[in-house]
């Protein structure tokens, strides 16, 4: 695992391990596979809808805190 040092102390750097964004109208639906496609067409960019998917590992929201 990547660390970097904050403060003095290591600290875990998390990365993506898999982005997926969908390209979409917002009035019709249709989906496009990639900008140029809707672009090409001419659509106005206002009913272009982007939605993201980011997949990252599991965190551990319980670790033990030191006192």
């Amino acid at each position: 695992m990547k660390t970097t040092r904050i403060n003095g102390e290591d600290v875990p750097v998390i990365d993506a391990i898999k982005t997926v964004t969908t390209i979409s109208n917002k009035t019709t639906g249709v989906k496009y596979a990639t900008e140029e496609e809707w672009k090409n067409l001419g659509i106005d960019p206002q009913d272009i809808r982007r939605d993201v998917k980011v997949t990252i590992p599991k965190l551990d929201l319980f670790a033990k805190t030191k006192y």
